[in-house]
């Protein structure tokens, strides 16, 4: 009895750790199939010709709801990637002009490594909001996507 209670136990707290997992990675680096688990599987089963009986007559409908779904998430992802990627070559870059600037010894009082590193820090910054921008995008236009998914196929699914 009891190592029934516990196997549960642990597959519960394996599974919140899993979406745990997946809610804390970055915006753009979960795949289509990451981001919509339940949605690409009802793609797949509509591309296989294996939709719930509510579905069946509604397939080649679910499959252009799957397109769409599909094809609003790839630019998404690819913005949110290249702000990401921006982001760290912004970094990298203000580090090797402030590092050419001020030399190691007694730097911090000559006003050219002090203009730089104001420079880098405002430079890192606007970076900093250019990401958090497009990964609040990204969030919300996947969540936006998600909701719009699921109506098409509720109403696909009280219509038949």
């Amino acid at each position: 009895m009891y190592g029934k209670t516990i196997g549960g136990v642990a597959a519960a707290l394996a599974a919140s750790l899993a979406v745990a997992g997946a809610a804390s990675a970055t915006p753009g680096s979960l795949t289509f199939d990451q981001t919509y688990p339940v949605a690409s599987q009802l793609c797949v089963k509509a591309s296989s010709g294996t939709l719930p009986k509510r579905l069946q007559a509604s397939q080649s409908q679910v499959i252009v709801a799957c397109s769409t779904l599909q094809g609003a998430f790839s630019p998404l992802q690819t913005t949110v990637q290249q702000a990401e990627e921006t982001f760290a070559n912004t970094i990298a870059s203000d580090k090797a002009k402030v590092a050419a600037v001020c030399p190691p010894a007694n730097a911090a009082g000559r006003p050219a490594c002090r203009d730089a590193r104001t420079s880098a820090r405002l430079a890192n910054h606007a970076a900093r909001l250019t990401l958090r921008e497009a990964a609040q995008t990204y969030r919300d236009s996947v969540e936006s996507n998600r909701l719009a998914f699921w109506n098409t196929i509720s109403s696909l699914r009280s219509s038949s």
